[in-house]
């Protein structure tokens, strides 16, 4: 990889014209000008193993991928284009930590989509800022957190814990054991094709729609102070399956798949 250098050009020019032999009149033009980074490409892979059942990812802008590896190492690949400081990827010598890094300053940009592999098991935390997040058939113990970024979980196993104030939360073909989702302003969809032993939403502005098995009974308790709540499952208050969905504002649906 190269590193870009930023390359200032200063052009200066100074035209003097002294008229006449009482006075003089001096014009000076002062030109300074800076050059755009040009837009490179970045790609990165590697391929290790995890020591221990814990992996942590770190990033503030770029796009999280992950999905389930074939074998027991994880595998990263990072790619896309920037502008001035070239983009880090930062593995621990455990496999255990990836911290993978941006730089805005002094006109750069940075357009980075990280792919991870990711053996089936593990306790796996993603610290995604306001990066989107895509988890693609992925069997773990599932964190992620993310202020501005959207989640996107697709085939989940395991338990999946969503954190995130903006983005919306799209669960689809779900098959966690666990789910708990917090947010403020995002909608969250959840399509579960097994029932889960406990489902919780907190979502103080957007709305919440949850599908679940029909065969399953169910102990729910959904509120909302101003949204409207359409509850369509055998709601048992002795069922081992609790689902509690909370809003402020906004409407809350929990149907039958």
């Amino acid at each position: 990889m190269k590193k870009s250098m930023w390359r200032n050009v200063v052009a200066v020019s100074i035209a003097v014209a002294v008229i006449g032999t009482a006075g003089a009149a001096t014009t000076a033009t002062l030109a300074v000008g800076f050059t755009t980074p040009k837009t490179q490409s970045f790609d990165y892979s590697a391929d290790t193993a995890i020591v221990g059942k814990n992996l942590s990812v770190t990033t503030r802008f770029a796009r999280v991928s992950v999905s389930t590896s074939s074998d027991s190492e994880l595998h990263v690949r990072a790619e896309g284009s920037y502008r001035g400081d070239t983009p880090t990827v930062g593995i621990s010598d455990d496999g255990s930590k990836i911290e993978v890094e941006c730089s805005y300053r002094k006109r750069g940009s940075c357009d980075i989509g990280l792919e991870l592999r990711v053996p089936a098991g593990l306790m796996l935390d993603i610290d995604g800022a306001a990066a989107d997040v895509v988890l693609t058939d992925v069997d773990a113990q599932t964190s992620v957190s993310t202020s501005a970024g959207s989640v996107t979980a697709r085939g989940s196993a395991g338990t999946l814990d969503v954190t995130t104030r903006f983005g919306d939360v799209d669960i689809t073909d779900a098959a966690v054991s666990a789910l708990d989702v917090d947010t403020t302003f995002g909608q969250v969809a959840l399509d579960s094709r097994v029932p889960p032993n406990s489902v919780r939403v907190q979502n103080m502005q957007g709305d919440s729609m949850i599908e679940l098995p029909a065969a399953e009974f169910y102990d729910v308790e959904a509120t909302s102070e101003k949204g409207d709540v359409d509850i369509d499952v055998v709601d048992d208050p002795n069922s081992p399956r609790s689902v509690s969905i909370t809003s402020e504002e906004g409407q809350i649906s929990v149907q039958r798949r």
